[in-house]
């Protein structure tokens, strides 16, 4: 299973470069790359957290509860940030370019976290 994760990983990688090359080269940010980033990211993420997941364990549980935790406070300062920089002018996005950033700085903070996490304990 977590060579499984590794090969969905790389095709996932290989795909998201072919996406950020194609939106450079037509001279506009891919923000619809992103989203597939954010699942590339998920797919390394699952590669090193499986062992310790497969293991219905209390420090299962603490890796998850702690990275969720942690990635709820995390995903509160992106908001405040992205609000702001909205509001005071310095980014434009449109709403469906704004989804694309928030959803996969969500996922990948919420899997980054607990791969931090199972670092740490």
């Amino acid at each position: 299973m977590t060579k499984g994760y590794l090969i969905i990983g790389w095709i996932m990688a290989i795909q998201t470069g072919f996406l950020f090359f194609v939106g450079i080269m037509a001279k506009d940010f891919p923000y619809y790359a992103l989203t597939p980033l954010s699942l590339t990211v998920m797919s390394f993420c699952m590669h090193y957290l499986y062992p310790q997941f497969k293991e219905k364990d209390e420090r299962m549980k603490m890796i998850r509860e702690k990275g969720i935790f942690y990635s709820y406070f995390a995903i509160l300062g992106f908001f405040i940030i992205i609000m702001s920089t909205l509001g005071i002018g310095l980014i434009d996005l449109t709403a469906m370019n704004l989804m694309y950033v928030i959803t996969s700085l969500t996922i990948m903070t919420v899997f980054i976290s607990m791969v931090i996490m199972a670092k740490i304990y």
